[in-house]
């Protein structure tokens, strides 16, 4: 998915593209994989606030911290949430260039007044060239992950490819059992963007990923937020960014929630919604910025229109529980030891 077609297909312009794992990050590393090393360009003048990333992970909260952190006058969030910038350079730009080609597409508001800039993409978090590109681009750069209980985290995650399209198949426990299949390019849903995004298991294991990212920025440059925490007290969760980005208190104090799932009325009008005709991307003109805008309220209403409450979905068997907790045992433990907090009760409820 191109960046023209992502201002379009993503949340209209504050929220960034689809909060799952876009088509060309499978372009950039294979998915679970070392990073790779890239050829750092000349240093550069860094004449711009320093910037933090949200990098992840999905549906851990992600939307609502950025949300927060947008209103903040001190931060220029980008817009949209989630650029996915660092996935797609190409090799021959220099470091000004990443900078002035960032900066330009993603935060046409900056000024004097902004003391950081921020940036959502939770894919970063999967891909650690991504990681490296970032430090290119700012070497003041900073990481904020927020972690969830992966059982959750993933019925979430299910619910949210099923009202994206991407996925087909709406009992969990069938989904999880295709992984292999999918990994094999079988059984991919015609409307999916990226197959990558149905490996349910790689994107579960947030420990894995929290420790590449300490292995490459430090474990000082990062800070974990933990899904139950943000939910209890979220003025607590946004203090505590504030002052690892160091900004002062606005004061806010109303922070919403939001649903943990949708649904859809019409799977026909979801699809256009999601992932518009090809001959209408075509015949849009993606330099006419009023344009843009008009198609994003458009979008916006019937999107709106089209969206339900969720129909009672299946809880997940004993028996699919007790998968899952075996799964993520190790990975969960391995989390636990990197933010030296005992998170066995995410899989072991009685405990």
């Amino acid at each position: 998915m191109n960046k023209q077609m992502m201002y379009v297909t993503g949340k209209a312009g504050k929220s960034g593209a689809r909060d799952a794992i876009p088509r060309h990050m499978g372009n950039v590393i294979g998915f679970g994989q070392e990073d790779r090393s890239f050829a750092a360009g000349s240093a550069g003048k860094i004449d711009f606030p320093p910037g933090f990333f949200v990098i992840g992970a999905p549906r851990c909260g992600t939307t609502a911290l950025c949300k927060m952190l947008a209103r903040h006058p001190g931060i220029s969030f980008s817009k949209p949430k989630e650029p996915h910038y660092f996935l797609e350079l190409p090799g021959a730009l220099s470091d000004e260039q990443v900078r002035s080609r960032y900066l330009g597409l993603y935060h046409r508001g900056l000024s004097v007044e902004h003391e950081a800039i921020g940036d959502g993409s939770i894919s970063y978090l999967y891909f650690p060239e991504a990681i490296r590109q970032i430090l290119r681009f700012d070497p003041r750069a900073r990481f904020i992950v927020s972690v969830r209980n992966p059982v959750d985290l993933l019925v979430s995650y299910h619910n949210r490819l099923l009202y994206q399209l991407d996925e087909n198949e709406r009992d969990f426990a069938r989904a999880w059992s295709l992984q292999g299949r999918r990994a094999a390019g079988l059984d991919i849903p015609k409307r999916c963007r990226e197959p990558l995004m149905l490996q349910y298991g790689e994107i579960g294991q947030l420990g894995k990923r929290l420790e590449h990212l300490f292995g490459i920025v430090g474990h000082e440059r990062c800070l974990v937020i933990v899904f139950d925490d943000l939910i209890r007290d979220p003025r607590a969760a946004y203090t505590r960014i504030l002052g690892f980005i160091g900004l002062d208190d606005d004061g806010q104090e109303t922070f919403r929630q939001r649903r943990e799932t949708r649904d859809y009325r019409y799977a026909w009008l979801q699809q256009f919604v999601m992932n518009p005709p090809s001959w209408l991307m075509r015949n849009i003109d993606f330099s006419n910025t009023r344009l843009l805008e008009q198609l994003k309220k458009i979008r916006k209403r019937v999107k709106k229109f089209n969206t339900r409450p969720p129909a009672q979905r299946a809880e997940l068997s004993d028996e699919m529980l007790g998968i899952l907790r075996e799964y993520f045992a190790d990975d969960v433990h391995k989390l636990s030891g990197l933010l030296g907090r005992d998170l066995a009760h995410w899989l072991n409820p009685g405990s």
